[in-house]
């Protein structure tokens, strides 16, 4: 048996980005909890239409994994290894290679209906969404060691339903038999210049995107366009992704785009740092969110005037929001 031992946090939800965290408090530095998430990409916007697709119009409250890790490691300067696409017998090698070598491998995206310790989904539904961190593997058990975001200690997986886990292809966001080894940079930034930076970068990228899909560009086009929708499957889209994890709502408590977790680490850093413009700017992502929880229940009921409405409520806070982290970036 190999077996590396490193910090676990928990925080459910979080999985594309929870092996990260981990590694990152392996090393030393410990970032506030949400701050990876949102930096990254979650808590943003897209709205994309393909005659071919299903649905045809897409709407995303957050960032694709695949994307939002490539969008920290501009932020916090670390390079991603990644084997993606082979065959699993290939991609199992690299990783043993990788934990032999001292470094924990981040695999995924997984199907949760065959991993034995979610119990609730376990050979019951298949999640294709999931991430973990590698930690370790044990070749007499026939078992693979890992972190989960949602759950304390090491948990095993044996090899026969690792392999099938990481059967998953899911267009721009994994390829089958996906992992990920970091390198960290030598020094790793403290959480104050993660947080300037990120949010600074987000901040421009919502407010002027180079392609007027995204950010609250983005927004404003939905909200002229929404109130003559008829594919049911558009709104169902809608809700399904302001959902953390993202499945359609049968409650919408859970609904709010990701939103409150924004307004919940710009709070905290904000106190912390004395940053008077990050603490308004949660208090507007939090209206925000509050809000991206009607325009859920208003689309799961294909009701396309009022979420024209609410959504230009939600592009007008969020605007003002962003132009309060730019300007203290500024400042």
């Amino acid at each position: 048996m190999v077996m590396l031992t490193i910090p676990h946090r928990v925080c459910e939800s979080t999985c594309f980005v929870n092996g990260l965290e981990d590694i990152i408090a392996w090393k030393g530095a410990d970032y506030a909890k949400y701050l990876l998430p949102v930096v990254g990409g979650m808590a943003s916007f897209a709205y994309l239409k393909f005659k071919a697709a299903d649905p045809p119009k897409m709407v995303y409250w957050g960032n694709s994994p695949k994307y939002l890790l490539r969008d920290l490691s501009e932020v916090i300067g670390f390079k991603e290894n990644i084997v993606e696409g082979r065959s699993f017998g290939s991609a199992f090698a690299r990783m043993k290679e990788h934990i032999d070598a001292g470094t924990p491998v981040m695999v995924g995206a997984m199907d949760m209906y065959y991993l034995p310790y979610c119990s609730d989904i376990y050979h019951r539904q298949h999640v294709p969404i999931h991430y973990v961190l590698v930690v370790g593997y044990d070749d007499v058990a026939g078992t693979a060691l890992v972190h989960d975001c949602a759950l304390q200690g090491i948990q095993s997986i044996p090899y026969g339903e690792f392999e099938k886990s990481l059967d998953v292809k899911v267009p721009g966001m994994s390829k089958r038999n996906t992992i990920r080894a970091f390198e960290l940079p030598e020094r790793v930034p403290t959480e104050l210049e993660v947080a300037r930076r990120g949010f600074a970068r987000k901040a421009e990228k919502m407010l002027d995107p180079p392609v007027k899909m995204f950010g609250i560009p983005a927004m404003r086009k939905l909200a002229e366009e929404v109130a003559e929708w008829g594919d049911k499957r558009c709104f169902e889209h809608m809700a399904t992704y302001a959902t953390t994890p993202p499945m359609p709502p049968e409650s919408f408590g859970n609904s709010h785009g990701m939103r409150l977790w924004q307004a919940e680490v710009l709070g905290r850093l904000g106190r912390k740092y004395a940053a008077s413009e990050w603490t308004a700017a949660s208090r507007l992502f939090e209206d925000s969110g509050r809000i991206i929880m009607l325009i859920s229940e208003a689309a799961m009921g294909m009701d396309g005037r009022r979420v024209a409405r609410l959504l230009g409520e939600v592009a007008e806070l969020e605007e003002r929001a962003y132009e309060m982290l730019g300007d203290q970036h500024n400042a």
